[in-house]
C-alpha cells in the first residue's frame, strides 16, 4: 500500500487556505479572513494556552513555569504566539515553509521578539536544544500513525526531565465518515465487527486533502509511559465527530 505524502498535502494547503487548514470553518477561508475574523482566530489560541496552563497548574504541577516551549505543527502561529508571552524562548515547528512565513508575519504584528521558527522533519533534526514545555494540538491527527508514533518519541526526547508535554491525537470517528473510505477498495466484507477491503484500488484523494488518521491509544499510552510519571491526564477532544484525546504528562 502506498504511503500518503501528507507533507505535500500541507504544503499545498498552506498556499491555498492556511487559516482554514488550522481550523476548518468557513469563517477562516481566505475570502472571509478580514481583520475581525483574524482576531477571533488568534483569540482561540490565547484561550487554548490559558486553559492548558491553568489545567496543568490545577491538576499536575501548581508551580510549573516553563522557560522554553516548542509547538509542533505551529501553522500560522495560533498557539505559539500566545505561548511566547509565557516563556523566555518559543520555538515553532512546521513542515510548510509558507506556514512558517505567516507565523513570522503574525508574530511581528504582535510584537513577539523571542520566537524561533524551524522547518520540520521526522527526526526534528533542525530543532535546537531541549524544552520544558512541548505542545502539539490538532496536528498529529493529519499524519499517518506509523510516522506519528516516531514523531511523538522524537518530541519526548526533546523534553527535559521534569518538563511537561501535551500531545493530542484522534482515535475514532463517527460512522458517517465511512463514505470517505470509498476510494480505498471496490468492495468490502465483514468479519465479525471488522470491515475488510476487497479489491483495493490505487485511487487516492487529490493533494491538499485534509486527511484524518486514527491512533491506537494502547500503543500511544505504552509509548508515553516509558517516559512519564503519574498521573497521565487525558482530556477528550472532538472535531466534526472525530474523537480524540489530549494527553498531558510530565517526563521522569
Amino acid at each position: 500500500m502506498t504511503i500518503r505524502d501528507t507533507d505535500a498535502d500541507w504544503i499545498h494547503i498552506s498556499g491555498k487556505e492556511p487559516f482554514w487548514g488550522v481550523l476548518s470553518s468557513d469563517n477562516y477561508k481566505t475570502v472571509a479572513m478580514d481583520s475581525l475574523a483574524f482576531s477571533k482566530f488568534m483569540m482561540t489560541g490565547h484561550a487554548y494556552v490559558d486553559d492548558l496552563l491553568g489545567f496543568i497548574h490545577a491538576h499536575l504541577d501548581q508551580t510549573f513555569t516553563p522557560r522554553r516551549a516548542l509547538d509542533f505543527g505551529c501553522g500560522v502561529g495560533r498557539i505559539i504566539i500566545p505561548l511566547s508571552n509565557r516563556v523566555d524562548e518559543a520555538v515553532g515547528v512546521d513542515i510548510a515553509p509558507a506556514m512558517l512565513e505567516l507565523t513570522r508575519s503574525n508574530a511581528g504584528q504582535a510584537g513577539v521578539k523571542n520566537l524561533v521558527l524551524v522547518l520540520s522533519d521526522d527526526e526534528l533534526s533542525l530543532v535546537p536544544g531541549k524544552f520544558d514545555f512541548i505542545v502539539s494540538h490538532i496536528v498529529l491527527q493529519h499524519i499517518p500513525p506509523d510516522r506519528g508514533y516516531r514523531l511523538i518519541e522524537s518530541l519526548i526526547h526533546k523534553l527535559e526531565v521534569g518538563g511537561i508535554a501535551s500531545i493530542q491525537v484522534t482515535y475514532a470517528k463517527a460512522r458517517k465518515h465511512l463514505t470517505h473510505e470509498g476510494p480505498k477498495a471496490l468492495y468490502y466484507r465483514r468479519v465479525g465487527s471488522t470491515i475488510v477491503d476487497v479489491l483495493t484500488t490505487a485511487l487516492a484523494p487529490p493533494t491538499g486533502t485534509v486527511m484524518m488518521y486514527d491512533y491506537d491509544l494502547n500503543e500511544l499510552v505504552a509509548l508515553i509511559c516509558l517516559f512519564a510519571r503519574h498521573p497521565l491526564i487525558l482530556l477528550p477532544t472532538t472535531d466534526d465527530d472525530h474523537l480524540g484525546v489530549q494527553i498531558i504528562f510530565q517526563k521522569v
